[in-house]
């Protein structure tokens, strides 16, 4: 099993975690580590790294997912899973990857494969969909516009 860490700004990673689980369940070898103003950096890179440790010690590897590329905490998790093997970050950490994870890192013994999925499905997760036009309603837009 892959463990899991979600850090962030604020409450980023608790709301993140409430919506998981609302979703997936319960999730196993997981924590929350949120960064806030008030705190000292000291603290939080403790806390992540306690993190790390911990869940190392049960799992076969870990991810931490990060909210925003170059904010303390992505920076204090590159710095942290640097001094540990099969310790992946990830940034820009959206709800369906922390699902898809969430509900594959059981099995999964491949901390990088398990990684690079996530970026994947993160990314097929950012749409901009539209509902699409019906034609009566365009055609009385366009003689309320006197066309």
């Amino acid at each position: 099993m892959i463990g899991c860490i979600v850090t962030g700004h604020g409450e980023f990673a608790i709301g993140m975690t409430q919506a998981l689980t609302m979703i997936a369940g319960d999730q196993e070898h997981y924590e929350v580590v949120p960064f806030y103003e008030e705190n000292s950096l000291e603290t939080f890179e403790d806390n992540i790294g306690k993190s790390i440790a911990s869940l190392r010690e049960n799992t076969d590897g870990v991810i931490i997912f990060t909210d925003l590329m170059g904010g303390t905490p992505f920076r204090t998790a590159m710095m942290q899973a640097s001094e540990y093997d099969k310790v992946e970050v990830i940034t820009g950490t959206n709800l369906p990857m922390l699902i898809e994870i969430g509900l594959g890192r059981i099995y999964s013994e491949d901390v990088e494969a398990l990684a690079v999925q996530a970026v994947q499905v993160g990314m097929q997760g950012v749409q901009h969909p539209k509902l699409p036009v019906v034609a009566d309603e365009k055609e009385n837009e366009n003689e309320l516009e006197g066309i």
